[in-house]
């Protein structure tokens, strides 16, 4: 902070304060030799008035001085600065442009966009900019760094920036100027931060500790946001099932939300057909309610096996088309076929799981997810595993370690197995041979009895694909209808023992679902292309089973159960590919061949580039994945080739333009920041934090203050009186004298008797 005057001649006027002096000089009263009697009182008398009229003229003096000071300074235009001293005009600044291009800067007002806005903006700043300053512009969307040539070079830059998928948050992209910044320590730095103030670009983000470190740059905050916008959001989408089965009806669940007043519009899920476009399949009518978020439910039937693709569309325009689309790719195909392996007698050890992943009506009506098959685990090695894309283990007692090394390859192709642990693993010692460890990833420990019935799962959240489907009720899943009174305490193994697979598998099977104790419920382990999940309780035992591990498959309507045997089935048996995407990301495709070189993938604008597949794998994997839509991938040619694709969507904070509280921007700006809404407020801001706050109307409410008071004083001080003097003494003749006037006006005559 520092002060200087715009006008420092007027300083000048100062030197007024001399007139007051030479006033009260001339004004001073001089003795006047009097001829009374009793002349001793009235020269005690006559001291007493010159004491008290010495004080009087000196307070008088002093007000009138500061009246005159206060003008002078006033005139002289006193500012105080944000940014240190300029003597002679505007030094030469370096200022960086930071500007958030994500796709909700495309939300239109008064027909232009957020970030039309901030480039309007910046050119009302760019004009400000002293001569010979150093511009940098930075976006969320990365690119190189530097300061522009010419302040010009760096409004064509500002004019080009478009908006797209962000590769940085808004505060790294400031962490990236105040980099820049400090290669320039000659020049005053200043930042300008263009931002719609929305939660998605500050919630659970903050620049408060970046501005603080960096307080020698003076930051500008400058809110672009809309307000009153009309939007309707299609936020996410949700699939029943990425591989459904042919015949089966796809389910997509689709969050809405509404800003504006209440009103009706469809939406509609449309697929693509193989000319390149969209079918219609379904439409609902849409009722959107103020503020408020919602879900709409589509059932879409009769898709052909292989890969499909589609979207969900919003019928009609708003403000914001970024959020108006939402697409998805499904593969759709037969069910896969799956080998359920359990203790005899295999139909009663067996039913719970067969009849959770492949139920009897299903079965017959030709319609089941699964194709499964029932054994006795007894006959495993001789049954033929070729064909089957998972296995599953109900209850396995201690296998022949040549068994388990069969399984590993068998998984470690590409296959999937679930295992579900109980009392038949018996001995830990013996169950825990190299090969069980290797397979599983793991070993169990010992048998965790909790006869209270207060440990049940307890997901601490549902981020794992295996608990997607839960999301849709969240906190309302009855865990602790369905209590666990016995489990496998399962330790992972340690990568430093030697125990773990070979061929870039892990080494470690990692938990997914923990327990209300906090020991693991279900765990993942990779094995080389494939996945093994192990869940450390069985469903193998009859309700009236005085020795039941757990309630999970026998309690009131366990459809907990259900769905998890099917989610922890299809997480093991399918291949990993990304299907669907938040943009940005990198998709991995499997292709299941290993002779080929090289794929082609189809952008939604209609461009192919070449992608290079791994073939010690067969993968290929897609970096460029900005642009949301529905992505191909061909490989092998047009005759006997294969056919891949995923779908890239906008992350919800992308496309959230919901504006952040005040106390959400004091949080995530630091207090005291100022926003400039308008140009006249950003002008000001420039002004203060370059030029500074004038003072001189407090200057000047300050003299005027004074010179009240120097009127009251005055008239106080020389208010007319009749003066008889003092008791028992005779008075002599009054006169007239005249007395100094105050600044303001008063008595500027007082009648005095003779008390001089």
């Amino acid at each position: 902070m520092g002060l200087s005057f715009l006008t420092p001649a007027l300083l000048a006027g100062a030197a007024l304060v001399a007139v007051p002096v030479i006033l009260h000089l001339i004004m001073r009263r001089k003795p006047v030799p009097r001829a009374f009697p009793a002349m001793r009182f009235l020269r005690q008398r006559a001291a007493a008035n010159r004491r008290r009229l010495r004080v009087s003229h000196l307070l008088l003096l002093l007000l009138r001085i500061a009246a005159l000071a206060g003008l002078a300074l006033g005139l002289a235009r006193p500012t105080l600065r944000g940014a240190g001293w300029l003597a002679d005009g505007e030094k030469p600044v370096a200022a960086v442009l930071v500007f958030d291009t994500n796709p909700r800067m495309e939300l239109r007002q008064a027909n232009r966009t957020r970030l039309q806005d901030a480039a309007v903006l910046a050119r009302v700043l760019a004009a400000k900019l002293p001569a010979a300053s150093q511009v940098a512009v930075i976006d969320t969307g990365g690119g190189p760094v530097s300061f522009s040539p010419t302040v010009a070079a760096a409004l064509t830059r500002v004019d080009r920036l478009a908006v797209g998928t962000a590769s940085q948050t808004l505060p790294a992209a400031m962490q990236e100027g105040f980099r820049l910044l400090a290669t320039q320590p000659d020049l005053r730095h200043e930042m300008v931060v263009f931002t719609d103030c929305s939660q998605g670009a500050w919630e659970g983000r903050t620049a408060a500790d970046l501005v603080s470190a960096n307080a020698d740059t003076a930051v500008l905050w400058v809110d672009v946001g809309a307000k009153g916008a009309q939007n309707f959001s299609l936020e996410a989408i949700d699939l029943s099932t990425d591989q459904p089965t042919t015949g089966l009806a796809l389910g997509l669940t689709v969050e809405t939300r509404r800003s504006g007043p209440d009103a009706n519009r469809p939406v509609a899920v449309e697929m693509l057909g193989a000319d390149g476009r969209y079918a219609r399949r379904a439409v609902k009518p849409v009722t959107w309610k103020e503020g408020q978020s919602g879900q709409v439910e589509f059932e879409v039937t009769g898709l052909e096996p292989g890969v499909r693709q589609g979207r969900v569309v919003l019928d009609g325009s708003d403000d914001m088309e970024a959020d108006n689309t939402r697409f998805f790719t499904v593969e759709v195909g037969t069910p896969s076929k799956i080998l359920v392996a359990a203790p005899q007698p295999a139909a009663d050890t067996g039913r719970f799981l067969l009849q959770a992943i492949a139920p009897a009506a299903l079965r017959k009506a030709g319609k089941g997810r699964f194709d499964a098959t029932l054994i006795d685990i007894g006959k495993l090695d001789a049954t033929p595993w070729d064909g089957y894309q998972g296995m599953v283990l109900a209850d396995p007692p201690p296998l022949a370690p040549r068994t388990l090394d069969l399984l590993w390859q068998w998984v470690a192709g590409g296959r999937g197995l679930v295992v579900w642990l109980g009392p038949r693993a018996a001995d830990a010692g013996r169950f825990n041979s190299d090969a069980a460890r290797k397979l599983l990833g793991g070993r169990i420990v010992r048998v965790w009895r909790n006869p209270r019935e207060d440990n049940f799962l307890a997901p601490a959240n549902l981020d794992h694909p295996i608990l997607g489907p839960f999301r849709r009720v969240g906190d309302a899943v009855p865990w602790q209808d369905f209590p666990i009174e016995r489990l496998w305490e399962f330790e992972p193994s340690d990568p430093a023992d030697g125990a773990g697979p070979a061929d870039g598998a892990v080494d470690s099977a990692i938990p997914v679902v923990t327990y209300r104790n906090g020991l693991p419920a279900i765990l993942e382990h990779r094995v080389g292309q494939g996945t093994v999940v192990t869940v450390t309780t069985p469903v193998s035992q009859s309700a009236d089973d005085p020795d039941a591990w757990n309630m999970l498959a026998t309690g009131f309507e366990p459809w907990p159960f259900v769905i998890l045997a099917n989610e922890t089935l299809l997480h093991a048996i399918d291949t990993a590919d990304d299907r669907n995407i938040v943009a940005g990301a990198s998709a991995v495709l499997h292709l299941q061949r290993r002779d080929v070189a090289a794929a082609f993938v189809s952008t939604p604008g209609g461009d192919d580039f070449p992608a290079p597949v791994d073939q010690r794998r067969g993968t290929v994997t897609v970096t460029t994945t900005q642009v949301p839509g529905n992505y191909r991938v061909r490989s092998g040619g047009d005759v006997g080739g294969i056919v891949r694709g995923f779908s890239s969507n906008l992350a919800a904070d992308c496309i959230d333009a919901r504006r952040l509280a005040d106390a959400g921007l004091v949080a995530a700006l630091g207090a005291g920041y100022r926003l400039a809404q308008s140009e006249a407020e950003l002008v000001r801001d420039v002004r203060l934090e370059r030029v500074g706050a004038e003072l001189s109307g407090w200057f000047i409410l300050l003299a005027a203050l004074v010179m009240a008071a120097d009127w009251i004083v005055a008239n106080r001080f020389y208010a007319p009186r009749d003066d008889t003097g003092f008791a028992g003494a005779s008075a002599g003749p009054s006169t007239v004298q005249k007395v100094p006037p105050p600044l303001l006006g008063g008595a500027g005559m007082a009648v005095r008797g003779a008390d001089a």
